[in-house]
């Protein structure tokens, strides 16, 4: 199977696990949120990492859910994201909490957490397990930090960022193969660190940060095929 099929399987089981429930309304706005869903990326970096273990690996049901899991616990974050924002678009369309409201796109963003525990539990893997947990517990952790009025610092500025965007780059190459998770943190890094760039949002570390993160990536980025997909 091509890397192109599978990151098609995991759509397919994406749609599965999130348009399944019993109420309507979930339907009507999982199937909204799928709709107008990423290119992702994450899922795409799990599968690319699988890939340099060989076929049956790639191909296996624990990388599909591993995957899977990854693509949800993002967009459960996203959701959740725009509702601490009050952002009113995501990927150019109106946000769960603008069309509908916050206290649907909260219950919608906990129905895909509660996705990852049943994936997890399927994958009956206790470190991946364990990983996925650990990134929640950042992703939460940085985004209160975010929101405390304190001195801002490069170390702060880098604990926020690896906890909003990095560990979960980072835990998407690991389930996919454990070697592969420091180029995750990397690469993830620079993805946030290149979004805030472009949104204005430059900090007086962003371009020593990004000086490091690229000379990082460089040194491990050879493992990864990622430049060829």
């Amino acid at each position: 199977m091509s890397l192109t099929v599978n990151l098609a399987a995991v759509r397919e089981e994406y749609l599965h696990r999130t348009t399944g429930g019993s109420s309507t309304l979930l339907r009507q706005v999982e199937a909204y949120s799928a709709t107008h869903s990423g290119k992702m990326l994450r899922p795409q970096l799990t599968l690319l990492a699988a890939a340099t273990l060989g076929e049956e690996h790639l191909n296996s049901r624990r990388t599909l859910l591993a995957a899977t899991c990854v693509e949800m616990l993002h967009n459960a974050s996203l959701i959740h994201d725009d509702v601490i924002d009050n952002d009113r678009e995501r990927r150019g369309q109106p946000s769960i909490n603008a069309r509908w409201n916050n206290k649907i796109a909260v219950l919608v963003g906990d129905y895909m957490l509660v996705q990852v525990m049943h994936l997890l539990d399927e994958m009956d893997d206790s470190e991946a397990a364990r990983m996925v947990n650990r990134t929640v517990n950042m992703m939460v952790e940085a985004e209160l930090l975010a929101l405390e009025s304190a001195e801002p610092s490069k170390e702060r500025y880098l604990r926020i960022i690896d906890g909003k965007t990095a560990r979960l780059f980072a835990t998407a190459c690991a389930l996919g193969n454990p070697e592969y998770e420091a180029f995750g943190l990397h690469y993830g890094r620079l993805f946030q660190l290149r979004d805030d760039i472009a949104d204005g949002e430059t900090t007086p570390w962003t371009e020593q940060l990004v000086e490091e993160e690229n000379r990082a990536l460089d040194a491990i980025k050879h493992k990864l095929p990622i430049q060829n997909n």
